[in-house]
């Protein structure tokens, strides 16, 4: 996943570094995915359910989380912010 947001892609989600012909979705993130600020960490947990994610916990709480059916992409933690806001929420 992290290569087709940096790099161009095809239909059927290949990468190539130059875009152009068929490579022609993207980049999206051009400087790679950003680490989140608790953990400082941009490991991307995917799943394909279309469940609601629900933020992890513990060691398993880093980085991002995307579901593939849903969209739905989270920070994957469940420490609240200064205002008791749960950042996966935000």
């Amino acid at each position: 996943m992290a290569d087709q947001l940096r790099f161009a892609s095809n239909a059927a989600g290949q990468t190539c570094s130059i875009a152009g012909g068929t490579f022609r979705f993207g980049p999206y993130l051009r400087q790679g995915l950003p680490v989140e600020p608790i953990n400082n960490n941009d490991t991307v947990v995917i799943t394909q359910t279309g469940a609601a994610i629900a933020a992890a916990t513990g060691a398993a709480a880093v980085g991002w989380a995307y579901d593939t059916r849903s969209g739905q992409f989270i920070m994957n933690s469940s420490v609240a912010d200064p205002n008791g806001r749960v950042y996966a929420t935000h």
